[in-house]
């Protein structure tokens, strides 16, 4: 069904990218469709069992999956959807739906309070589509999963094996939600940052970035027709020999360009030198070129995140923050 879908919308426009959903899937159709969970019920416990489902879809072949936020059947609530969407929006498919029998839920639906946990939340999804994209691009290559459970940190660590609160997004980001008790996190210089510089909410996820790691952020944006990458929040963490490392990929957003080359694949370096934090971005793939890009760096340290000013070019320095 499923494939004959994405053939039929391949036929009536064969220019854009088609994009086909499932309630039900098969193993192969992740080659046509993505794929909701199906009929859950606006319950902790069914917010909760989310979390495992999803990553145990990725881990046997599809990984473009995620659940109905806030639950499908049943009322849901104001404490109950902000929760949800809190941890949400880190799943490989986001979306709010429910059935016409029940309340609306809608984060507006709920009150001022809701809707601003929603709205940071989804906002924190918007910044990191960079790094979403470049995961989905990773996905369909090697077929790791998106959402990845944490004993892929490290497999020798036993602890990790039953986790399944904490979740990473990708091999950089690792995501604690605000309700989960005792998670058993992989070891390691992980460095806990927020995306807003606003009061804590009380609902956001834990953010923790891998030593070592390079993470682009993009500017906030309120759809992805406005999506862009012309300006990068680079934030790093440095491992114990001063460096780190990430990737970046892009392309044109739409269309099939990428399978003849209009794509590009960039590695982002950071190193400590001296009193300086220097980061170098350098194509290694694809004919796709851009105007120069405009860099910032935000190192983290303690907790905190320390922005350079924007810098244009495919470089960029800021002071080194000691640990």
């Amino acid at each position: 069904m499923v494939k004959a879908t994405r053939e039929g919308i391949l036929q009536a426009n064969p220019q854009k990218r088609p994009f086909v959903l499932s309630r039900s899937n098969f193993l192969g159709g992740q080659r046509y469709a993505a794929t909701w969970t199906g009929d859950n019920a606006s319950k902790t416990e069914h917010m909760k069992a989310s979390i495992p489902m999803t990553l145990n879809m990725g881990l046997t072949g599809q990984p473009f999956n995620g659940p109905d936020i806030g639950g499908f059947a049943q009322d849901c609530n104001a404490e109950l959807l902000a929760q949800w969407t809190a941890i949400g929006v880190y799943f490989p498919f986001v979306r709010n739906h429910c059935s016409l029998k029940e309340v609306q839920q809608e984060p507006w639906a709920f009150g001022q309070k809701t809707e601003d946990v929603c709205r940071t939340a989804i906002n924190r999804r918007y910044r990191l589509l960079p790094y979403i994209y470049t995961l989905f691009r990773e996905t369909s290559l090697t077929g790791l999963p998106v959402m990845r459970p944490v004993f892929m940190a490290d497999v020798s660590d036993q602890a990790l094996r039953a986790e399944q609160q904490a979740f990473m997004l990708g091999s950089d980001l690792l995501i604690v939600p605000r309700w989960a008790e005792a998670p058993a996190l992989p070891k390691g210089n992980w460095a806990p940052f927020t995306m807003e510089d606003t009061p804590d909410d009380g609902y956001q996820a834990r953010l923790s970035l891998r030593p070592g790691a390079v993470l682009p952020l993009a500017n906030l944006y309120q759809n992805t027709e406005e999506y862009a990458t012309d300006s990068l929040t680079v934030l790093v963490n440095l491992d114990a020999d001063g460096r780190a490392s990430g990737q970046l990929y892009e392309d044109a957003g739409e269309g099939f360009g990428y399978r003849s080359g209009d794509y590009a694949c960039y590695r982002l370096d950071a190193r400590a030198d001296g009193k300086e934090l220097r980061l170098t971005v350098s194509q290694t793939a694809g004919q796709r070129t851009r105007d120069t890009r405009w860099l910032r760096i935000g190192q983290l340290v303690g907790g905190k995140v320390y922005y350079s000013p924007w810098q244009k070019g495919t470089s960029a320095v800021a002071k080194l923050r000691k640990k």
